[in-house]
């Protein structure tokens, strides 16, 4: 009976995603980027233009429009600021706001879906993977199944390729254990998580509805489609990758026990 509950609020939920339009909207900050004032005067804008759209029945799409407006305008300031977020006190208030924002969407656009990279940069990833081991060890990261990274590439062995994730769930970086090198090619390459995935079902469908679905429909840049991607052999389940992730997994426990400077 629950399942079918489930399957038909999902049918319910597709067919509202399909009625909701983003119309263009002049979001007007005073403020300056990432100021106190900025993120209070983004709320304001969303409860006036939420405010603006709201229409008084069950398919209200107000607060999907207001949240679209918010984004396009904070994508637009950081794009112009791009060098400010690193290490600015508001670093993190800037990235649950955003992120806030994409879950009040019913569906991401294609240019919301691919700024997930211009996000990932803010990482602080190190592009050695002797020192995200370190990290890893102080759990600043942590090791995750690579099974979507590990697609075939003429540059190097994609069965050596390892995921990491921060501990907020929201940055992915990929190395090969072979090289020690970060990858950031289009195939394997790791990206922003709008919505990290977790156990909880909840947590686990907006893992789904904002991370892996537009992944599915557009790939990881515009540079090479999903289909693209999943027409390539993949070298999970090799004895290279398995041989490869036993041997990290045993350098960072090891790493673990040795490490005193963790801070």
């Amino acid at each position: 009976m629950l399942v079918f509950v489930l399957m038909i609020l999902i049918y319910g939920y597709s067919h509202y995603k399909k009625s909701v339009t983003y119309p263009p909207i002049q979001v007007e900050l005073e403020a300056d980027f990432l100021s106190d004032t900025y993120f209070l005067e983004l709320s304001e804008q969303y409860d006036i233009i939420r405010s603006e759209h709201r229409k008084w029945y069950i398919l209200d799409h107000s607060k999907a429009i207001a949240s679209h407006a918010i984004l396009t305008r904070m994508m637009d300031d950081l794009v112009e600021n791009q060098e400010l977020l690193h290490g600015h006190k508001h670093f993190h208030i800037f990235f649950a706001t955003f992120d806030q924002h994409v879950k009040q969407l019913p569906y991401i656009t294609k240019e919301i879906h691919y700024f997930r990279n211009e996000l990932n940069k803010y990482s602080g990833a190190p592009e050695k993977l002797e020192d995200m081991i370190e990290l890893a060890a102080c759990g600043k990261w942590q090791l995750f199944s690579a099974k979507y990274h590990r697609y075939e590439v003429d540059e190097y062995d994609a069965a050596h390729n390892v995921k990491f994730i921060s501990s907020d769930g929201r940055f992915e970086v990929v190395y090969n254990y072979e090289t020690g090198e970060m990858i950031t090619d289009p195939i394997n390459m790791g990206t922003y998580n709008y919505a990290p995935g977790s156990i909880l079902i909840w947590k686990y469908y907006k893992h789904h509805n904002y991370d892996k679905v537009p992944w599915k429909e557009w790939g990881n840049t515009d540079e090479v489609s999903f289909e693209e991607i999943k027409q390539r052999v993949t070298r999970h389940g090799s004895t290279e990758q398995k041989n490869s992730s036993d041997a990290l997994e045993e350098l960072i426990e090891n790493k673990n026990l040795e490490s005193l400077s963790c801070s």
